[in-house]
């Protein structure tokens, strides 16, 4: 019986310095920037977007044993207030495999145009057992590994979370593995040993820099502590172009160094690899770390439509305006008729339409029929920033022509005054380009024809969204 014991404590202690060198009872993987609700529940459907996604991952290439591999799937419903999740998870560490599968619930509270607050909950059945034939002993019927050899059965878990997404910046909360809940090991004999599911306590924040229309950086840290074992973070940059790719690389305290990158293909494929360095005084023992990802976007994301206040608005606008006697009022009010028709017409179209709801008292023309005053002087003529002129309005211009340098858009406009043609100039302060461009839109489809129309072998037109 004594040497029974020994041979528990002998377990006992290879446990407690697996968990001190891998740290954490969740799974360990780098690419979880598409998939961060496995981590905390309230970011379940977050891109809006229904996707699905199947990653794997081979950890310490110079050990055999350790593997990770699972699918996700998720997706927003309820015009977005609420984010439901399912995924599953193999992970082994060479003495241990735990198979788990959770669903998730995620629930949205609008708080302002740009701020939400999302409280996630996920419900989860695991199975841990021990790999035994890992464990090398000098008595086969070593009463120890009988006993690790069974079968205890599953066990609910639990997760819950929160995030608070401010604009720009996001700030998570989660605690998996929130029950706690133990797995008992029982021989014949009697014999038992406890598997403790331990709290964790995960901090995860980001925030997006919007470089371009489909260029995105986002620098994202993660936190990651539970009992028995030192916390770890993790730190990551991730350039996402959005009808691309991606490139990121990262660092995980106590680990190493990881790069990755991905395409995607059609808008709706997207395959990703990244390889991790370990560092350290094993780390050539050890070896790094391989992982790819595969996923699919189910369905589009389709822009959010005008809601039912901003309709009464725009009703109440028009009434307003229908009490004014000015014929060029009378003109105005019957465009905003029409283009509320549009906007009731187009709200299932995949871009948004933005109606411009001040009425300018003065004779201006309508966005459409808006032309610029012709320049008759075929001398040079100095640029004027658009945006302090009354007469061109809208969220998108048709442009000829994007410079880094002010004196190359002025040399590019006074070419296109001397062709007739009456161009302006738009500086944006978050690119920092001088767009020379031919007008401005209330809608896109309109600037898109505009730009088709008025194209030439030497003049390509193109359409940028201002907002």
């Amino acid at each position: 019986m004594k040497k029974f014991i020994q041979h528990i404590y002998t377990v006992i202690a290879l446990l407690v310095v697996s968990s001190t060198v891998f740290a954490q009872q969740i799974p360990l993987y780098s690419q979880y920037y598409f998939n961060k609700f496995i981590y905390n529940p309230a970011l379940t459907g977050h891109s809006g977007q229904t996707e699905a996604n199947i990653f794997g991952r081979n950890q310490y290439t110079g050990i055999d044993g350790f593997q990770t591999a699972g699918a996700s799937v998720s997706g927003q419903v309820s015009d977005g207030k609420v984010g439901l999740g399912l995924y599953a998870i193999n992970d082994a560490n060479f003495l241990q495999t735990q198979n788990s599968v959770y669903g998730n619930y995620a629930y949205n509270i609008k708080m302002s145009e740009t701020n939400t607050l999302s409280l996630g909950f996920g419900l989860g059945v695991l199975n841990n057992r021990f790999n035994t034939e890992n464990i090398i002993a000098t008595n086969p019927d070593d009463p120890a590994v009988r006993l690790l050899n069974n079968r205890p059965g599953a066990i609910i878990d639990a997760s819950i979370g929160m995030n608070l997404k401010a604009d720009k910046f996001q700030f998570g909360l989660s605690v998996p593995q929130f029950l706690g809940s133990s797995q008992e090991f029982t021989d014949q004999q009697q014999a038992s040993l406890l598997f403790n599911m331990q709290n964790h306590l995960m901090i995860m924040t980001s925030y997006d820099i919007v470089v371009s229309d489909d260029l995105m950086i986002q620098p994202l840290f993660l936190y990651k502590n539970t009992k028995n074992a030192p916390g770890q973070f993790d730190i990551n940059v991730i350039a996402d172009w959005m009808n691309r790719g991606w490139l990121g690389a990262g660092y995980r305290d106590g680990y190493g160094a990881t790069l990755m990158g991905g395409i995607r293909i059609a808008d709706k494929l997207r395959f990703g690899y990244s390889y991790d360095w370990s560092m350290g005084d094993y780390s050539q023992a050890l070896g790094g770390a391989h992982e790819v990802l595969l996923g699919i976007t189910l369905n589009q994301t389709k822009d959010a439509k005008p809601s039912k206040e901003e309709m009464d608005k725009l009703r109440m606008e028009l009434a307003k305006k229908q009490s004014e006697d000015n014929k060029d009022q009378a003109k105005k009010i019957e465009e905003l008729e029409n283009k509320l028709n549009q906007v009731e017409a187009s709200k299932r179209q995949k871009d948004t339409v933005y109606i411009v709801q001040k009425v300018v008292t003065n004779n201006v023309p309508t966005p459409t029929e808006a032309k610029p005053e012709k320049h008759t002087d075929p001398r040079p003529t100095k640029p004027t920033n658009d945006s302090k002129d009354q007469n061109v309005s809208g969220d998108f211009i048709v442009v000829a022509g994007s410079f880094s340098e002010e004196a190359n858009a002025t040399k590019y406009f006074n070419q296109l005054v001397n062709k007739g043609l009456s161009p302006y100039m738009y500086y944006s302060k978050t690119t920092r380009v001088y767009y020379v461009h031919l007008g401005r839109f209330y809608f896109k489809e309109e600037a898109r024809s505009f730009a088709s129309d008025k194209s030439t072998g030497t003049m390509k037109l193109w359409v940028k969204t201002l907002r």
